[in-house]
């Protein structure tokens, strides 16, 4: 009837998804921009679909053409929330269903299970017969409806469906409230019970005792332990079912028999196509999000092979957390000259090396995850994986120093990941002499080129940005004020290294340089003497 492997996420791929993060996550800040995404769709499994890395370059063109359907139809937008909240529905009332062990309930709760199922996929069915569509993905997705909708067997499930709901539909009756006495009466309003809804529920709290809040007694509003949940029986909703078994037998014996009807969720086509379409739902909404705050995302263009070019990339964490500071995020271009492949990036301390290096991660993994990047514009190649090492604390638990701690962490990157993916060194070997860090630093940065890597390596090494020293390398370098070097400009540019770190003006700008401590020194012991 239809094809259970069919994907709009992985077309041809059978991944094994990861439960956590990528380590790199912390390190380019992605976790923050993950909860911000997804922060208003808690309820969907989407976390392992961020988590897990596409495996080809078709893959991630595939999601882009997609995401390009997304942008030209906005209207359909609304038609595919429906459609996925109608499945959490579905999916609630089948969790019901495995839990139960009364026939009839089971029955009730399989049978919205499967009405839920049907209006679910209606509404899909609509929706994208209503969208000019051009990728490969929905236009499969829209041929699956159709061949399901035209199948006998599904012909059939929905008429049993429908018939069986339509019967249970009967089972309409009216509470009246007297004093401490409740009565059923089937069938809708009672012309003769003229009471008010507020006086109704007035009388509801004094029958069972409710608690309120004084501003209640006057208008009251709802009762919450009648009917403590949509899917959830109550003790006053059971004894009620016991009254109408009675009255009406055949839609209980209906209900009994639909308990054992075969129809599951597991492994379903269009179930799991609910938490596809919202991988690419929430990210649509924040990028929405992010315009609105005067920020823009680029579609990359993929090619098979070459390096990376990116103009104007930005800190997505950073612009995302100044959204509303009216501070903006200094974007910089990215390019890598023929035949190199690291960018070595010197300059002054908070000049931006650590928050450009952390933007370009960024963009390479939206980029692979078939979205749009944190940049203006955005040509590169397909990267198997994205490998990090960020300068980090000491652990004092694992008694080692941190030199060897970083070694360690280098090893599993070198030894088993090198392949074509794109690194992320940060100030690596900091607590190693500067000759012994600058002999490691240039072995490292050597395999992973050998191993046909791109990468950027930040330091405060200027030999290590020498072009001259080393195949592969491009210098860039953090710039400065002209007028004032204490300012930093976080602008960062193709250069040689300078070779100086400008630590002595920031010193300087704070009143802590020696002549100037030295002198505070002085008045406040002249002072004291006199």
């Amino acid at each position: 009837m239809r094809e259970d492997h069919f994907s709009l996420l992985f077309p041809g791929e059978s991944p094994s998804f990861r439960s956590t993060p990528p380590v790199f996550f912390e390190d380019l800040q992605l976790e923050g921009i993950f909860r911000a995404i997804v922060s208003k769709y808690m309820e969907f499994d989407i976390r392992k679909y961020f988590y897990t890395i596409p495996g080809s370059l078709d893959t991630v063109r595939y999601r882009q053409d997609i995401y390009r359907d997304f942008e030209q139809n906005e209207n359909m937008l609304g038609g595919l929330k429906k459609y996925t909240n109608r499945l959490l529905t579905c999916e609630k009332c089948f969790r019901f269903y495995k839990q139960a062990e009364d026939d009839v309930k089971k029955g009730s709760y399989l049978l919205l299970t499967c009405q839920n199922y049907l209006e679910a996929l209606e509404l899909l069915r609509n929706t994208l017969n209503g969208a000019e569509l051009v990728s490969q993905g929905l236009l499969t997705c829209r041929r699956l409806l159709e061949d399901t909708f035209s199948d006998t067997g599904f012909g059939q499930f929905c008429t049993a469906v429908r018939t069986s709901f339509s019967e249970m539909e009967q089972l309409q009756l009216t509470l009246l409230i007297r004093e401490r006495e409740i009565s059923v009466v089937e069938g809708g309003d009672d012309p003769a019970d003229d009471k008010s809804i507020a006086s109704q529920l007035k009388q509801l709290i004094r029958a069972f005792d409710v608690e309120t809040e004084e501003a209640w007694e006057s208008e009251p509003l709802y009762v919450t332990n009648l009917f403590p949940a949509p899917l959830e029986t109550s003790p006053l909703e059971n004894r009620i079912v016991e009254i109408l078994k009675k009255s009406r037998p055949s839609i209980f014996v209906m209900l009994k028999e639909f308990a054992s009807f075969s129809f599951s969720l597991e492994e379903d086509c269009f179930v799991r196509l609910k938490n596809e379409l919202i991988f690419y739902l929430s990210f649509y909404e924040f990028e929405q999000q992010l315009r609105a705050a005067g920020y823009q995302l680029h579609a990359p263009k993929m090619k098979e092979d070459g390096s990376v070019e990116i103009n104007g990339a930005y800190d997505l964490a950073l612009a995302w957390k100044n959204r509303f500071a009216g501070s903006p995020v200094v974007p910089n271009d990215i390019s890598y000259q023929e035949g190199k492949s690291f960018l070595v990036i010197t300059g002054p301390n908070q000049g931006g090396k650590t928050t450009l290096a952390r933007a370009a991660g960024q963009c390479i993994y939206f980029m692979i995850m078939g979205l749009k990047a944190p940049c203006r514009s955005m040509r590169a190649r397909f990267f198997e994986r994205i490998l990090t090492h960020f300068e980090v604390e000491e652990s004092v638990e694992t008694g080692a120093g941190k030199l060897k701690e970083e070694l360690q962490r280098l090893k599993p990157m070198m030894n088993v990941y090198a392949a074509n993916s794109f690194v992320i060194l940060n100030e690596l070997f900091t607590t190693a002499t500067t000759y012994d860090a600058e002999i490691m630093a240039k072995k490292v940065m050597d395999h992973f080129i050998r191993h046909g890597c791109l990468g950027i390596y930040v330091t405060h090494i200027q030999e290590l940005a020498d072009e001259t020293a080393q195949e592969g390398i491009q210098s860039m370098v953090a710039q400065v004020d002209e007028n004032d070097p204490s300012v930093r400009t976080f602008q960062i540019i193709p250069m040689k290294a300078q070779g100086l770190g400008y630590s002595d003006h920031i010193v300087k700008k704070y009143g802590l340089g020696f002549e100037q401590v030295t002198a505070r020194l002085e008045d406040l012991i002249g002072g004291e003497n006199r």
